[in-house]
């Protein structure tokens, strides 16, 4: 993708997060707000809140971009005619949207379909104003500041020393699942559950008083896609639990602060 159409999708990703953050706020702490759970998933829950935020970003698309894919979460994919793809979470955090917790956020990717490489990732928060944007190839922004990752060369930082985190424990759902988890868990001695993609946000940020490694099960694309740009953008490393680059089959998630902590996290994972 040339320089100028990449600059075109990105502003048109800075527009889906307006339009999709400004339908999102009208509903945050809202009582009696629609909202049903999932059939056949674990504490998956969705809003009038979520399937508005998904439309409108759907209809701007198919505007501006009309030969460009979506994969999206609540509605029908629809096939891409040039090989790129956008890859839609109106709320990742559902569960903290609800609650009128302000740690969710939209997550809005584009991928090259033919290559399995997401060229960009966009991580909205609308109710806090922060907006994380990933560019393949570029250093990641947070409110349109370039992100310095603090960790990113703590190469001799131990893995025990580490903080674990994960959305919830019942996102380990096999027992190699829950094996796994649990032999982290022993390793790290700080481990830590909630957070959804701002999870990343904050392994991307450096919030953490330590680094942060993310472990991850039962995930879908549109969960993690426009989240890989972001992290790779600061120095950080995000693969499946063995060490491939994610693609849209994958539904296990390893994250880190740096290489190395990833590495030390894999060989825990690998038992080797």
């Amino acid at each position: 993708m040339n320089h100028q159409i990449l600059e075109l999708k990105v502003k048109l990703a800075n527009k889906l997060a307006d339009v999709s953050g400004d339908i999102i706020k009208k509903h945050f702490r809202q009582s009696n707000l629609p909202s049903e759970t999932k059939i056949n998933e674990i504490s998956s829950i969705v809003t009038i809140a979520d399937r508005l935020a998904e439309n409108v970003m759907v209809d701007l698309i198919k505007k501006e971009c009309p030969d460009d894919g979506i994969i999206r979460e609540e509605g029908e994919n629809i096939d891409s005619k040039n090989g790129h793809a956008w890859v839609l979470d109106p709320i990742d955090g559902t569960s903290s949207f609800v609650k009128g917790l302000p740690i969710f956020g939209t997550l809005i990717g584009l991928v090259d379909l033919d290559n399995n490489l997401p060229l960009l990732g966009c991580v909205n928060q609308p109710i806090l104003q922060e907006r994380c944007l990933g560019i393949r190839g570029k250093a990641t922004t947070f409110n349109q500041q370039t992100i310095n990752n603090p960790y990113v060369n703590n190469y001799d930082y131990p893995l025990k020393e580490a903080c674990l985190t994960s959305t919830t424990p019942l996102m380990f759902i096999t027992p190699r699942q829950q094996e796994i988890a649990s032999r982290l868990q022993k390793v790290c001695s700080r481990t830590a559950f909630g957070g959804d993609c701002y999870n990343y946000v904050s392994l991307a940020m450096g919030w953490t008083a330590m680094p942060m490694i993310v472990l991850e099960s039962d995930l879908k694309y549109y969960d993690f896609c426009a989240l890989i740009p972001i992290i790779e953008g600061v120095g950080g490393m995000i693969t499946d639990w063995q060490g491939n680059a994610l693609n849209s089959h994958s539904t296990e998630v390893l994250a880190a602060s740096n290489p190395n902590l990833h590495q030390q996290a894999l060989n825990i994972i690998l038992n080797q």
